[in-house]
């Protein structure tokens, strides 16, 4: 097979071609002709626009698997539309994408280019200020979401006047959209306002069993790269030899063809069993039930809309359980819609700049986030640092892979090297929360989630983080913090039973930090946290605790904090 910008080439529109077709830009997450403008297009008398900026793929050290995914994606969907009748051109920019593309225009001359609002703040800021220097683009709704900032505005009526006057909570706006597209809501009667199903709008409480074998899990289907995903992968290899993560047995869907048959086998094999163990994590099977098609929805590769309709249709033919239906259609429905919409209201949390802010410390050890130099703009992309809880220490080694001797962490950061995903559950409950309890920088968090994750984005990843994982947004979007000892960790998963430290145990020799950890994060933010109601049976149990087991407490959680930050093995 030919390489890839030899066979595009040949796709290029002529001369009169390039006068009379409509022209659109297809970026890089927004992969599928059934939405924005290409969803109304006429093949035949359109010229699709594509850029590949290396900018921004240099401006994080993003996970190598990423990487192929985005761009491998990308090409297959040019030759796919291609193949449509669509004429394509292919822009590869060594710097920006809003300079490659004002070079095309200089070479094609076309009078309009037309393209989705960009889901992206970092894209969207980028093509805006390039209206600027003269591209000729026109911004259409995005309709690859299932909800309008309309939507948003009706749960939350303050979002626009007084966005930092407003708690934002996802179950007001989940109702609000179940009530709006009529998914899993039922009418008793003609006259009657449309309840849930089941009675209760979230089944979450059911959704809280550990793993123990009870069910077979399926192997998923993997999809072997073709030519041009090898060619990508050599290609990732030769310019991105350092960056996150391993490119070892990539086997990633990559056309759409491919994403629907991960979604089938998803949709029939796994979301039956996917409620009740939704929150486990389990060694044996990292996955367990989950579809992992965040990547494929970030990209567009499978719509939103197509997802939570089939699961809808499944349990109302009895095939999925209404736990397992609403578990998953609150993910997509509720908190993937919700997320964008907080990260629009408050500009990427720009808005939070009155909370206490980051300093970004230096890292001791692995690849430090930093701005490429290169980049036209760099000042741009650095994202806000609230940082309510004061979390100013440097994340440490074991998020790149240094063994910490904590099974649990040293698993998911393995998980996420080789495969660039973990559920949101190990995200949370593991990563996150050794983070919030130690104090590690919620902006140097969030990046390495940016970087090290195939579906980060900043819609999803900076609200996702700054607010729920590390609640450095001050209670923004959370009732309270996210955190757990070591109990929690060993009764929804097999991590401590294959660790050489102790869940019962939260001091002495072979203890789990994890308890003593959380103990002295409540002593230390006793202050901050005692007006939050749900904060206070725990800080009621801690204030019962003698001074000398709370000193000794706090003694080992400095102890493994100090270890963490060295990258020792944790005793």
């Amino acid at each position: 097979m030919a390489a890839f910008f030899e066979q595009i080439a040949t796709q290029e529109p002529s001369a009169a071609e390039a006068r009379s077709r409509r022209w659109i830009y297809i970026p890089y997450d927004r992969l599928h002709d059934a939405v924005g403008p290409l969803a109304d297009a006429d093949p035949q008398h359109t010229v699709l626009v594509f850029m590949e900026s290396l900018a921004k793929g240099t401006r994080r050290p993003y996970h190598k698997k990423k990487l192929t995914l985005v761009l491998s994606a990308m090409r297959h969907f040019a030759l796919e539309q291609a193949q449509r009748g669509c004429r394509i051109v292919y822009g590869a920019s060594p710097t920006s994408f809003s300079h490659g593309l004002l070079e095309l225009q200089n070479k094609w001359q076309w009078q309009d280019l037309t393209t989705n609002r960009p889901a992206e703040r970092e894209l969207r800021t980028e093509l805006q200020s390039a209206q600027a220097e003269g591209l000729r683009i026109t911004f259409a709704p995005d309709t690859a979401w299932l909800s309008t900032s309309a939507d948003f505005t009706t749960a939350f009526p303050n979002a626009a006047t007084k966005p930092l006057r407003q708690r934002y909570l996802m179950d007001t706006f989940y109702r609000h959209m179940r009530q709006k597209t009529g998914l899993l809501m039922e009418r008793a009667h003609s006259t009657s306002a449309p309840k849930p199903v089941g009675g209760k709008y979230s089944l979450d409480a059911e959704n809280r069993k550990p793993w123990r074998n009870e069910i077979a899990v399926p192997i998923r289907p993997t999809f072997a790269p073709d030519d041009l995903t090898r060619e990508v992968i050599a290609m990732i290899l030769e310019r991105h030899p350092d960056t996150f993560g391993s490119l070892d047995n990539f086997d990633l869907a990559v056309t759409r063809a491919d994403a629907e048959t991960a979604w089938r086998f998803a949709l029939e094999r796994l979301l039956p069993w996917f409620g009740p163990w939704e929150d486990a994590m389990s060694t044996q099977h990292p996955d367990l039930f989950h579809s992992l098609t965040s990547p494929l929805l970030n990209l567009t590769l499978l719509r939103p809309q197509q997802l939570v309709e089939d699961v809808a249709a499944a349990h109302a033919e009895g095939l999925i359980p209404l736990a397992s239906a609403e578990g998953f259609i609150r993910q997509v429905l509720g908190w993937r819609e919700f997320m964008r919409h907080l990260h629009e209201a408050t500009d990427g949390f720009r808005t939070l700049d009155p909370l206490p802010q980051d300093c970004h410390p230096e890292q001791s050890e692995g690849p430090a986030f930093r701005m490429d130099q290169n980049d036209h703009d760099s000042e741009t992309w650095v994202g806000a640092s609230p940082n309510h809880l004061n979390a100013n220490l440097s994340l440490p080694p074991v998020y790149w892979g240094k063994p910490s001797g904590m099974n649990c962490m040293d698993t998911v950061v393995s998980g996420v090297i080789a495969n660039g995903w973990s559920h949101h559950i190990t995200r949370l409950m593991v990563l996150s929360n050794l983070a919030t309890l130690c104090g590690f920088s919620p902006r140097e968090l969030t990046d390495w989630f940016w970087f090290a994750y195939i579906d980060a984005y900043d819609w999803v990843v900076e609200p996702n983080v700054l607010g729920m994982a590390t609640f450095s947004d001050g209670g923004l979007t959370a009732t309270k913090p996210y955190i757990s000892g070591a109990a929690y960790i060993n009764k929804m998963s097999d991590f401590c039973g294959r660790c050489s430290l102790n869940p019962k145990q939260s001091l002495g020799p072979g203890s789990c930090p994890f308890t003593a950890l959380y103990w002295s994060f409540l002593e230390r933010h006793e202050a901050l946290l005692a007006p939050l109601n749900r904060m206070s049976m725990p800080l009621a149990t801690l204030r019962k605790k003698l001074s000398a087991e709370r000193e000794a407490l706090r003694k080992r959680a400095q102890l493994a904090i100090d270890q963490l930050g060295r990258g020792d093995i944790v005793t």
